[in-house]
């Protein structure tokens, strides 16, 4: 437990962060003067031909004939309204387990005179509203809920949940927030559920501060949950706090977090766009010799690309390599052959144009100048020579040759050298 401690409280000195107090006033206020008039109303009791019929049904539904259980209360009357309720409560429980529009039905004319004991009544309710969820007809599930709670008078974290959730399956994600938070405020201790759905609410809105605000919450309170320090690190990014992102997903690496494909590739890029390049080569490169990433041309481009930048330009000419083979791209010997240039290893380098310049490059005369360049610096003016005739016949490299071919006539005339 102590490195969760760690892990948080360097999270809350990052990021400087204060979690925010929901408001005072709940979504649903009971009023609590007629719930107890509710509780304390006589209790009353069914006659005899529907409370034998209720005890038969329930012997049937014990023995798992469930069907037998409710034929036998559907085959019963009664002119009581207090009775009727009853049976029609029992029914919509019945049928709750196999089929959620007749529950529904039954639930509804159970409830709907509201003579059933407090707890009956109660039970009912909920019951109601959750098969209207259910069966996806959220709007009247909603209502629901709501008329459960001021019946009841219970502020129930978990009734304030499944609004939300409903909201939220009705892309009304503003709606989402308010009873989330109510959800959050009312339960017994923090649990994940409505954190998530505002999390998922703020970003389908496009309110990323709020986002991150509420994912900074829930990596304080559930820092056991890997995938909450992944969020918050992308998170960051929608609001272009690299390093808090790169921080975050440094600290989720430390512990093991970062498991997945996906995960090691956003730790690398966070590197690459805070300006480490070298920390962004070797973390993708680990994870692919492990087989976690996968040897493809976006990370081998990926490690080679950081590696150049980072001026380890034998590992990047390494990479490019590995790049060009699986590729037969031009651009990638070409990319190579620089890289080798960079620290003299000029004949590589020259393997590197060469095998360039057989696949038909776009723009072969670029070639022939870093040819002319590799050639020079190993003396060979001849060849030098050559190459530079051959990016001569690209007028936009007139310039260039202008430069260049005085230059080498010059070293070759000194070098007693026939061009």
């Amino acid at each position: 437990m102590k490195k969760f401690k760690k892990l948080t409280s360097a999270l809350v000195v990052m990021t400087a962060l204060g979690v925010c107090s929901a408001p005072v006033a709940a979504a649903v206020q009971p009023n609590m003067a007629k719930v107890e008039e509710r509780k304390a109303r006589k209790t009353q009791i069914v006659g005899e031909r529907v409370g034998k019929t209720l005890v038969k049904a329930f012997d049937l539904y014990n023995e798992e004939k469930l069907d037998e259980a409710i034929a036998v209360l559907l085959d019963v009357n009664s002119s009581n309204e207090f009775d009727t309720a009853t049976l029609n409560r029992f029914l919509g429980n019945l049928y709750a387990t196999k089929d959620e529009k007749q529950a529904i039905k039954y639930l509804t004319l159970a409830v709907k005179p509201d003579v059933l004991t407090f707890n009956d009544q109660a039970t009912s309710m909920k019951l109601l509203a959750d098969m209207l969820l259910q069966d996806k007809q959220f709007q009247k599930a909603i209502k629901a809920y709501e008329d459960w709670i001021m019946f009841t008078g219970e502020q129930n974290s978990d009734a304030y949940l499944r609004i939300a959730n409903a909201y939220y399956l009705m892309n009304q994600h503003a709606k989402v927030l308010a009873p989330a938070d109510d959800a959050i405020r009312f339960a017994p201790k923090p649990v994940e559920g409505p954190y998530q759905l505002k999390m998922a609410a703020l970003y389908d809105l496009k309110r990323y501060k709020e986002l991150v605000a509420v994912v900074e919450t829930m990596v304080q309170l559930f820092p056991e949950n890997k995938q909450f320090w992944v969020y918050l690190g992308n998170f960051y990014t929608l609001t272009e706090e690299y390093g808090k992102a790169l921080s975050t997903l440094q600290m989720a690496y430390s512990q093991g977090y970062l498991e997945k494909d996906s995960e090691v590739r956003m730790l690398a890029q966070m590197y690459a766009n805070n300006n480490i390049p070298y920390k962004a080569a070797v973390t993708m490169e680990k994870y692919m010799k492990s087989g976690l990433v996968k040897k493809d041309k976006t990370n081998l481009t990926f490690i080679a690309s950081n590696y150049q930048s980072a001026r380890e330009f034998s590992r990047a000419a390494e990479y490019y390599g590995e790049l060009a083979k699986l590729t037969n791209d031009a651009d990638a010997y070409r990319r190579q052959g620089s890289a080798y240039s960079a620290v003299q290893k000029y004949n590589e380098a020259i393997a590197a144009y060469d095998k360039a310049l057989s696949l038909n490059v776009d723009k072969p005369s670029s070639i022939y100048m870093s040819l002319v360049d590799a050639y020079f610096y190993q003396r060979k003016y001849k060849e030098a020579y050559a190459a530079l005739m051959n990016a001569k016949k690209d007028p936009a490299m007139s310039r260039q040759v202008r430069s260049w071919e005085s230059y080498i006539k010059d070293k070759a005339k000194q070098k007693g050298i026939s061009l």
